[in-house]
């Protein structure tokens, strides 16, 4: 099976956009979102719906949690709070009804898919480190495990003898006697330091993962970000991929 996988829109419908244009020519039998799909910028009901109609399923994220008041947002640093209110006033019923009713972890297809880590994963912890990743492999039986919430893409593998490695590659050939920790990275707003959106193929087969970026009007989505009065710092850091 074929998988296009993503996290973190956060509400950017720009890059949302320009991601469909570059996965019309992917073959693939499923669109995954990993969650955090609003926050930080400024179109919750466009980006929300899209991935309503578009995708073959959908988690929810800690911002997503935090806009429903699901979860403690006094952690969020001061602009992503204000983000988070100001798409609590603005998302529709229909909208957060959705987004109310999504898991935050999920097996299927024999992979294990979560939003932030397998450990505890209610409590938004990051998959930054191999001790980070080493920890993790504990909480699931699958091979393969996908998640989000770091912004940052990337491969950890555990091999059969039980080594931790940690990959920083644009394509990756699986190998069938490890497990791996694979983070797509972000639709939204990426932070390894690159501003270009990241989204991961995954064919279960060939066992190949490859990592896309693409462009997008950038400009258009700060723009949209100061109109809406949210705060300066989310525009400039789209463009510092921070």
């Amino acid at each position: 099976m074929k998988f296009i996988i993503f996290s973190d829109v956060h509400s950017n419908l720009e890059s949302l956009q320009s991601f469909c244009s570059v996965t019309e020519s992917i073959l693939h039998d499923k669109k995954v979102c990993l969650g955090d799909i609003v926050g930080y910028n400024a179109d919750p009901n466009p980006v929300v719906e899209w991935i309503r109609d578009k995708t073959d399923f959908a988690l929810a994220g800690n911002h997503d949690y935090s806009v429903l008041n699901k979860t403690d947002a006094s952690y969020l640093n001061p602009a992503a709070y204000q983000a988070s209110l100001w798409t609590r006033r603005n998302l529709t019923n229909s909208n957060k009804d959705f987004l109310n009713a999504l898991p935050i972890e999920k097996e299927e297809d024999g992979i294990y898919w979560v939003h932030s880590s397998p450990f505890e994963p209610k409590k938004w912890h990051y998959v930054l480190t191999k001790k980070n990743a080493e920890k993790n492999f504990n909480y699931f039986d699958q091979a393969i495990c996908f998640v989000g919430h770091s912004h940052l893409p990337g491969i950890f593998e555990k091999n059969k003898n039980n080594k931790v490695y940690s990959h920083d590659t644009t394509k990756e050939e699986l190998d069938p006697e490890s497990r791996y920790i694979i983070n797509v990275g972000s639709l939204g707003q990426p932070r390894d330091g690159n501003p270009d959106p990241v989204f991961v193929f995954y064919d279960s087969v060939s066992h190949i993962v490859k990592f896309f970026r693409f462009s997008y009007d950038l400009f258009i989505t700060q723009q949209k970000i100061i109109a809406c009065g949210l705060p300066y710092t989310l525009a400039d850091r789209l463009r510092n991929g921070l």
